[in-house]
């Protein structure tokens, strides 16, 4: 009886441990038969059999195989990826990483390169007349034509603002580990408040209230993760760019202020004509 139970005991720690998790993931292979719980048992029986495997060789390079296939179950491949680079002091792959782009990143830049080669298309069709607007026909601008005018109500509104404010700096992002903040303006100054300014153009008057209260709630969000990021507090102004003073009704106009006072976004309303558009055609 003896030598027949040694045969079916296994004499060392590390091949009992190994036998229990093989009829474990026997178990787990008839569980995968269920479609219910087919993917975890798969996936476990897979990684019982693998461990099993590695602690009946007994070998040092076979526990650091076993370790690597386990791990590509259960973490981004990108990190074992990463982690391989290390220990083989592949010096080239970190190189290659810094030129990587994310599938968010790559589209995004596909998205611009597609946009400008949309505005560039038809920029003699309209190269001459951006500054003078004709309200009856906004609504019927095509998409770039919006995108373009919109670009250039956001640099007259800069220079607009420059008059009163001084130098601004435009399109600035800051960051820190993971908080973002982007902002079309900004003024930094030693020993004050900084100041930063977002330019919005409404270009339906319908959606006035809705786009600038959502507009403010926004601008306090952002003037937080500025505060955050920088540690310094800032003097957040709102710049909304209606068609004309009559566009949007005085009751409206003072509900919006009244939302930017308890935000404590300092709220500036400016016509196309005030930021230096030639306006026809004006719409009441």
């Amino acid at each position: 009886m003896e030598p027949a139970l040694e045969l079916i005991i296994p004499d060392t720690y590390p091949n009992l441990i190994g036998t229990i998790l093989i009829i474990v993931s026997v178990l787990c292979l008839f569980i995968s038969f269920f479609e219910a719980h087919q993917r975890h048992a798969t996936k476990l029986c897979s990684i019982l059999i693998v461990t099993s495997l590695a602690l009946f060789s007994s070998h040092g390079a076979t526990y650091f195989a076993a370790i690597f296939i386990v791990a590509t179950a259960v973490t981004e491949l990108e990190f074992l990826q990463t982690l391989a680079a290390i220990i083989r002091k592949d010096k080239n792959y970190f190189d290659y990483k810094k030129e990587s782009l994310s599938s968010e990143d790559n589209i995004s830049r596909k998205a611009k390169e597609a946009l400008e080669e949309e505005l560039l298309t038809t920029s003699d069709e309209v190269g001459s007349t951006k500054s003078k607007i004709d309200l009856s026909t906004l609504l019927e601008l095509s998409r770039p034509d919006t995108m373009r005018l919109s670009l250039d109500i956001e640099d007259k509104s800069i220079i607009f603002l420059e008059n009163k404010y001084g130098k601004i700096e435009r399109n600035v992002r800051f960051r820190k580990s993971s908080d973002l903040a982007e902002f079309d303006g900004v003024i930094e100054t030693k020993g004050k408040n900084s100041k930063i300014f977002e330019i919005k153009w409404i270009r339906n008057p319908d959606f006035f209230y809705p786009f600038t209260s959502n507009s403010i709630r926004r601008t306090k969000d952002l003037v937080e993760k500025y505060r955050n990021i920088t540690g310094v507090n800032a003097e957040i102004h709102l710049v909304v760019i209606i068609n004309t003073k009559t566009s949007v009704s005085s009751s409206r106009i003072e509900k919006v202020h009244e939302k930017a006072r308890e935000a404590g976004v300092i709220l500036t309303l400016l016509s196309l004509s005030e930021v230096g558009f030639e306006v026809s055609h004006k719409i009441d």
